[in-house]
């Protein structure tokens, strides 16, 4: 007998935001800015790294004689107007969380993007009334490599383990979600689609997008994928 689901994770950026895309390109953006033209595979190297992660390795990668943590703080002043002004939502984004909000069921935000991005961005879409709270990798202090983020949005959202479900596009997270047994469903975005047979392979459910999952029977029936 399939477990119900009884509260839900959700990623933001390529899950709820049709953001990917742009996040990917704003460092590039950045960098050119300060007169560094970048390497093609910045985006693919930033993509599950925090923003300090990511001015890290900017630094350590182009030899900058820069401090990480002001680089990060300058590439998210450089980034938040322009995502919090412009982001989207994915389709069947807004009716997937009325209808889980319908059902009682709590819904959290675990996000590798920094806290005031997401909230903006949110508030703005009229979405962010729909969650418990939020939480951050940078706030957490480690990326979704890491499970930490995982747990510790289980613990606020008191379900057991086996009650929640997340939805992810990162191949990164989603590996870290199977190794902690966490259901997840899959969720296709644009800018990882070379990562599609692999998100495939690891999730216990596979979505183009949130409209898709709310005509599936795990939906309706609010149950919990297992591969």
């Amino acid at each position: 007998m399939s477990e119900k689901i009884k509260a839900v994770i959700f990623d933001v950026d390529g899950v709820l935001l049709d953001s990917m895309g742009p996040l990917s390109e704003m460092p590039a953006d950045f960098l050119r800015t300060k007169g560094i033209e970048p390497k093609p595979d910045l985006g693919e190297q930033l993509f599950h790294r925090t923003n300090l992660m990511g001015a890290t390795y900017i630094v350590e990668d182009y030899k900058l004689k820069l401090d990480p943590e002001t680089l990060a703080q300058e590439m998210i002043d450089y980034q938040a107007k322009n995502y919090i002004e412009n982001m989207m939502p994915k389709p069947g984004v807004e009716e997937t969380l009325e209808f889980l909000q319908k059902n009682n069921i709590p819904m959290l935000i675990a996000t590798s993007n920094e806290r005031i991005m997401v909230e903006g961005a949110l508030e703005r879409l009229g979405l962010l009334t729909y969650f418990e709270g939020v939480l951050t990798s940078p706030e957490v202090g480690s990326s979704k490599e890491n499970p930490e983020i995982f747990y510790e949005a289980i613990k606020i959202l008191d379900v057991p383990k086996e009650n929640a479900l997340l939805f992810e596009d990162g191949i990164h997270a989603i590996k870290t979600a199977n190794e902690m047994e966490l259901a997840v469903v899959g969720v296709y975005d644009e800018t990882s689609k070379n990562k599609q047979t692999e998100v495939k392979k690891l999730a216990d459910q596979y979505v183009t997008d949130l409209a898709e999952w709310l005509q599936s029977d795990n939906a309706k029936n609010l149950t919990i994928p297992r591969r």
